[in-house]
């Protein structure tokens, strides 16, 4: 590689691959995967990079966040951070909750609070904010209660159910482990375990622990596949991002993991590229960027991140 790339930079860049590659066909993305150089067709993110860009925009200056709020508004109605090559298609949840505020200007109320609101929607965004915490607070920042706080109230400023709450955190609890340079399987068994005895001692928490009781099973890599079934929810997905982790030893083959859950679910190829990216940190990475649309946005607010030294 000619320049070492951040930790930010390669999140965000494998979001943005991993949503473009939910829109190719199985031998465009084949094609890329095998030879980015040579690749010819223009790679075109939507929503889930751009409320990445958005948090990542206003996370850099430090969380406030009445600024998150007012950066997914300016998504939502300016179209900020949504270039007119990319593809924009908003959730009905978060639509709710951008009504919501609108409404009500009351960013501790706008999240939707029902069962449709354990949604996988969330995750993607969320997780340039388990980097943020893991800078500010250190891979133990569980043990923090202004830091779990922090990851809880950004996500419920749009997802607010219960489940999804675990879910988030346990997501970012497994990246926090795999930036202290865990093995995968490591970082799965220890974020899984801090997870748990956390969210165990809290009682509007605990029932939702019996949703990852597969995913910490000792043998879970091992599952037939047909076993996870994905019908939307947060914790359903993370089965099947974890799995399509678990059995790589490359970014190309986490990849070709995750599209093999079927090419319906988009949040899944989304997490695993930017994790992937993050772990295996190839050129193929830098060189599959290079056919983004609209790169320079992307440039622009992860060089602005990096300066500003609140995510490496």
């Amino acid at each position: 590689m000619s320049k070492k790339q951040s930790l930010i930079q390669f999140l965000i860049l494998g979001i943005a691959i991993g949503e473009s590659m939910t829109q190719l066909s199985n031998g465009q993305q084949d094609q890329l995967l095998s030879d980015s150089l040579n690749f010819s067709d223009e790679l075109k993110w939507g929503t889930q990079t751009s409320m990445s860009l958005t948090t990542v925009a206003s996370l850099s200056h430090g969380y406030q966040l009445s600024d998150v709020m007012n950066h997914f508004q300016n998504w939502y109605k300016r179209n900020q951070f949504a270039p007119d090559q990319t593809l924009q298609r908003i959730d009905a949840i978060t639509k709710k909750a951008m009504d919501n505020y609108t409404k009500n200007k009351d960013i501790l109320a706008s999240g939707v609070l029902e069962d449709s609101a354990d949604s996988d929607d969330v995750l993607v965004r969320m997780l340039p904010v388990a980097l943020y915490l893991h800078h500010e607070y250190g891979v133990s920042f569980i043990n923090d209660e202004v830091a779990m706080m922090t990851l809880h109230r950004i996500t419920g400023l749009t997802h607010n159910d219960e489940g999804v709450l675990v879910t988030v955190g346990m997501l970012s609890l497994i990246l926090s482990q795999l930036l202290e340079k865990q093995s995968i399987r490591d970082a799965v068994e220890n974020g899984l375990a801090f997870g748990f005895e956390y969210y165990s001692r809290h009682k509007v928490f605990k029932e939702e622990l019996s949703a990852f009781e597969e995913l910490n099973l000792p043998d879970f890599a091992n599952i037939p596949i047909n076993n996870i079934t994905l019908d939307g929810r947060s914790a359903s997905t993370l089965e099947a991002i974890i799995w399509s982790l678990l059995n790589s030893d490359s970014y190309t083959e986490a990849m070709h993991n995750a599209f093999l859950h079927g090419h319906v679910n988009n949040v899944v190829p989304t997490v695993v590229s930017a994790i992937a990216a993050i772990v295996y940190q190839e050129d193929l990475v830098i060189q599959a960027a290079s056919h983004l649309v609209s790169s320079k946005l992307i440039t622009t607010v992860t060089k602005q991140a990096e300066r500003l030294g609140h995510f490496n």
